[in-house]
């Protein structure tokens, strides 16, 4: 007798439907887990939050979040600079009056988050680049007509 034992048809397509069955399971659990990270990274956005807020019966909603985001960079003998990204917010906010509010107010302010700086070369002073980003604060207040969902 072999190590290896045969298996009939019908304990082959067992052993089939099993190894399918848990690799469907696996799949089915997967898929839960990347949508309930989904849902949580939903509810943390800014759109998610005024969908909470608005659920909750909330008269008012105010947010902020980067609307541009400033890099210092220094570089040794050419001086220093800043690169800049800049996020737009129009999206956002559309998705936020889709979920029932009315913007009412807004404003920006810088964040310094650091300094980068270095000696100038061949004179005397410094090369300095600043690091940070702006935020737009926004208020909004309840309109339910402006309900998309």
């Amino acid at each position: 007798m072999g190590l290896f034992k045969q298996l009939s048809p019908e304990e082959q397509a067992a052993a089939d439907a099993e190894k399918a069955a848990k690799q469907a399971a696996a799949e089915q659990e997967r898929a839960e887990r990347q949508a309930k990270r989904e849902h949580e990274k939903f509810l943390a956005s800014p759109q998610g939050q005024a969908r909470t807020a608005f659920e909750n019966g909330d008269a008012v909603f105010q947010v902020d979040f980067a609307v541009m985001e400033q890099k210092a960079e220094v570089v040794a003998m050419v001086g220093a600079f800043n690169s800049v990204k800049s996020n737009d917010a129009t999206q956002t906010l559309n998705a936020i009056v889709g979920e029932g509010w009315d913007l009412v107010a807004g404003s920006f302010v810088f964040v310094v988050q650091g300094e980068e700086s270095r000696d100038k070369f061949m004179s005397s002073g410094q090369n300095v680049a600043v690091k940070g980003e702006t935020r737009g604060y926004y208020l909004f207040k309840r309109n339910e007509s402006n309900r998309v969902s």
